[in-house]
């Protein structure tokens, strides 16, 4: 049996909500999923505008909230049926539906933080009679920096298969960097800020939609600022102690902090200057992967992979490496995170570790259920009854 999974996610910079299909074969353990099709779809203007007010902390007690969240949520829902939609299936078609049980988890934004608690899984099981798989992806403290299901499960199904090692550089609401090897555990450390700090510094709702191209060609406007670089960086090691950092409340701080001591600068340079901040942020836990990791490929994944003077830095950075884009492996790149979802959600379903000998303990599960109808949730009830069988 294929199992075919709606991947739904929305993130820092990204104005809007990205999904995916994928196909699972019939198996456990490391699977292999099939990639069929992604599509996006931007929030209304006012949303946008909302989120870009208040200093870019949006607050859970503005009179707009609830309504945010009702918008919102009827994006996720109408995305999900437009994608069954545009590939020609049917509603019944869908195993599930995986997304993040808080809008913006991991996501390191200040103005996410407003929604910590609140995501659209229930909405959309109600709306789309489809059950819904929320990943508790919002910070665990019993989870180990070195070990994420977020990216270290769906990275593991596409790279830890294959005889080389594979190091991937996650450029979205926040930088992450996994690890896979032959014959060795995953790994994956956490980098701090990289689409959260761009939408702080150019945080306008006249420019949301027009994407990662438009702050890369601003910023190789800018010049450099050292003693910014400096400042930042030694807040960034105060705000977020690298390797220990539990939650994404702790790059929402780091921003907090630096927000008041940039205004005096040009945009364009704030721009530049944040992008090499982003890079110097990169090389600080690429110090701590060990070497034998890195003698293989090299594979750059979420919304900032196709920022180009982002990609121009991260090269010079890594000096005669040869960067790969997700693409290159048949996941968009922008599209990574809503492809985690719906593989996480599929682990969650069949209630398995798949990358043995990383025991972890949390303080709560992978994931939460919304049914969706008698047929979508008869269906998961009975493949994890089934599954269940296997395992004992």
């Amino acid at each position: 049996m294929i199992r075919t999974i709606l991947g739904l996610h929305a993130g820092a910079g990204e104005h809007g909500v990205h999904s995916v299909l994928i196909d699972i074969p019939d198996q456990m353990g490391l699977i292999r999923p099939v990639f069929r099709m992604g599509m996006y779809q931007a929030f209304p203007l006012e949303v946008c505008r909302w989120l870009a007010k208040a200093g870019d902390k949006p607050s859970r007690e503005s009179r707009y909230f609830d309504n945010a969240c009702k918008i919102i949520a009827d994006q996720f829902s109408t995305l999900a049926l437009s994608t069954i939609k545009e590939a020609n299936l049917k509603e019944e078609s869908i195993f599930a539906v995986g997304c993040d049980s808080s809008l913006g988890a991991m996501e390191g934004s200040r103005r996410f933080l407003a929604f910590r608690g609140w995501g659209p899984g229930q909405d959309i099981s109600q709306t789309t009679g489809l059950s819904v798989v929320c990943i508790n992806s919002d910070g665990d403290v019993g989870r180990s920096s070195s070990f994420d299901p977020i990216f270290s499960y769906p990275g593991a199904s596409m790279f830890a298969q294959g005889n080389e090692p594979v190091l991937m550089i996650h450029l979205g609401g926040v930088i992450k960097i996994s690890a896979f090897a032959p014959g060795l555990p995953s790994l994956t450390f956490q980098g701090g800020p990289c689409a959260s700090l761009f939408e702080l510094i150019f945080n306008t709702e006249s420019t949301a939609l027009l994407g990662v191209d438009f702050l890369s060609k601003r910023a190789v406007q800018g010049k450099m600022q050292q003693p910014l670089l400096d400042k930042w960086y030694g807040l960034a090691l105060r705000c977020m102690p690298f390797g220990k950092s539990k939650s994404r409340a702790d790059c929402a701080l780091f921003l907090e902090e630096i927000q008041a001591g940039y205004k005096d600068h040009d945009a364009e340079d704030l721009l530049c200057s944040a992008h090499h901040f982003v890079i110097e942020l990169i090389k600080n836990q690429m110090e701590k992967v060990p070497e034998e990791y890195k003698s293989g490929r090299y594979i750059i994944t979420g919304s900032h992979a196709r920022n180009g003077f982002l990609r121009h830095l991260l090269g010079l950075t890594l000096a005669d490496t040869k960067l790969e884009i997700a693409d290159s492996s048949g996941i968009p790149a922008p599209s990574w995170d809503s492809f985690s979802r719906a593989l996480v959600a599929t682990y969650a379903l069949d209630g398995v570790n798949p990358l043995a000998g990383n025991s972890r303990t949390t303080t709560r599960p992978l994931a939460s259920f919304y049914p969706g109808s008698n047929a979508s949730w008869g269906k998961c009830l009975r493949w994890m009854e089934s599954h269940s069988r296997q395992a004992g």
